[in-house]
């Protein structure tokens, strides 16, 4: 061993310095102006990403009616998942494609198929038509969120400015989806609802000039590598179905053919892709070491049953305001502004405690906080003050997915290697997306068969959002008993070669 090698290995640095380069040792980036254009970019795309939910659940009874199927709670169910449901199921592929091809190109190529099928979602006349235009749109979606995750997880190492892109990252989502539609909105009720999708695709396009230049080449590169296309089959098609069958359930009843069938193939197509990645894929699409760190298992379920419990909640509020307190689509997004403004609070302020709260505190603060939302409006009169139930509800809901959704984002990309961080994006990219989409279904469910065929709505939904606060109070148990995750006041990564397991979730 050279004597420089016994420094090394038996002295201690005078200051801690991350083993990979930071931005501005790596220039990475020709300019402060280019590092601009990147986080930019990089937020654009997760904003225009989450505004057509917002858009579809305000806006779902003029798109019914523009559909002709005007008030058919089935249907609208699927308006406001249809999109989700491939957008949680594709999450789970993007990041290993784009850790084989770059996150750079997945990421963009994802942008540019959004673009063509929101411009194509806006030639929709028939329920069936549209339902498969919002798929496929969804698909760009699915794969954009794990492939962003994993841009900014690569480029700022674990420290405070990642805490501040992640905090940001994840504030977007309640700001886009409920503050960031109001212009859909406005040109559905004033115009036609197929400008909400023109419009996104004209979004869409922005985001993409701004895009290629400002995102460096040298960031996202692939790694190369195969993709286990069994598996991405698999875990793709069993999560499509299984998550179909709960939002047709509503519409069809649980004793069609088509809810039973598409339940139990899914069910056999997941186990399939367990087992497959388990024991036969040589490069699994979602690595099962990860599961191995101490409960992390346990941090992801109480994750995706938040965003199920909020996927009822908002669903059912905003159906809430507009059925028996008579809003229109932009009077519900009026009543919507202290949910835009505390999601961005909310998300910030994760950022802020992560490293100085323990992480199960702060789920479990999100979880009280949809609970509480979901009993508020579940309980609220039919007439009465905004500034009661309605405001008050919207003032803590998104508190719920923006707690959650930030700090299971830290405390996976926090878990992986630097390698990994598109894993991390799949994780709880899918948890979020398809956690939504499956609690509107369950909902969905739950409401058709407790409203007395329809005979009493607001007792079915009632039911819905019981069920919303069931899954919330599943989750807070979890969280107090199983979830125990040391505070991460990492300024740097450790080792590029480190293992999940180091890093003691």
């Amino acid at each position: 061993m050279t004597d420089t090698e016994n420094t090394t290995a038996h002295e201690e640095p005078k200051s801690k310095t991350p083993s990979i380069p930071t931005i501005s040792e790596s220039l990475l980036f020709k300019s402060g102006w280019q590092e601009f254009g990147f986080v930019l970019a990089v937020m654009l795309g997760q904003s225009f990403n989450l505004t057509p939910f917002g858009a579809t659940l305000n806006a779902r009874w003029l798109i019914a009616d523009d559909l002709g199927v005007p008030g058919d709670n089935g249907q609208m169910s699927w308006i406001a998942a249809g999109f989700s449901i491939t957008t949680g199921s594709f999450v789970l592929v993007g990041g290993r494609l784009g850790d084989v091809y770059g996150h750079r190109i997945v990421w963009l190529l994802a942008l540019a198929w959004s673009m063509i099928w929101n411009l194509i979602s806006g030639f929709a006349r028939s329920p069936a038509f549209y339902d498969a235009a919002r798929g496929l749109t969804g698909i760009g979606a699915g794969l954009m969120l794990p492939t962003a995750v994993a841009l900014l997880g690569q480029t700022y190492p674990p420290g405070r400015k990642r805490n501040l892109a992640f905090g940001l990252f994840g504030a977007l989502a309640p700001f886009s989806a409920a503050g960031g539609s109001v212009l859909e909105v406005l040109l559905a009720q004033l115009v036609n609802p197929q400008w909400i999708w023109w419009l996104h695709a004209i979004k869409n396009a922005l985001n993409l000039a701004i895009a290629i230049p400002c995102i460096p080449t040298s960031i996202g590169v692939g790694l190369g590598g195969g993709v286990d296309w069994l598996g991405a089959f698999l875990g793709v098609v069993g999560l499509i179905l299984f998550n179909f069958s709960f939002n047709q359930a509503p519409l069809a009843g649980w004793a069609s053919p088509s809810v039973i069938a598409p339940v139990v193939i899914g069910i056999v197509t997941l186990l399939l892709f367990a087992l497959w990645e388990i024991k036969g894929a040589k490069s699994p699409i979602l690595p099962f070491g990860i599961w191995k760190a101490p409960t992390f298992l346990a941090v992801m379920c109480s994750a995706f049953l938040s965003f199920m419990s909020f996927g009822i909640f908002i669903f059912y509020h905003i159906q809430f305001i507009h059925d028996f307190r008579g809003t229109t689509a932009l009077q519900s997004m009026a009543w919507l502004v202290p949910f835009t403004i505390n999601g961005f609070i909310a998300a910030c302020l994760v950022a802020a405690l992560i490293s100085r709260v323990l992480a199960q505190v702060i789920f479990c603060a999100g979880l009280v906080a949809v609970m509480i939302a979901n009993i508020l409006t579940m309980t609220a009169p039919v007439s009465g003050s905004y500034w009661a139930a309605p405001f008050v509800a919207a003032l803590i809901a998104p508190f719920g997915p923006d707690m959650t959704f930030t700090a299971a984002q830290l405390v996976a990309s926090n878990t992986v290697r630097r390698s990994e961080q598109g894993v991390a994006g799949s994780l709880v990219g899918t948890a979020l997306n398809y956690g939504m989409a499956l609690g509107i279904g369950l909902g969905g469910t739950v409401e058709a068969y407790t409203n007395a065929g329809g005979t009493q709505p607001l007792r079915g939904l009632r039911g819905a959002m019981y069920l919303g606060c069931g899954m919330a109070v599943l989750g807070i148990s979890i969280v107090v008993f199983l979830v125990r995750v040391p505070k991460d006041k990492r300024e740097g990564y450790d080792d590029e070669e480190e293992v999940p397991e180091k890093i003691r979730v």
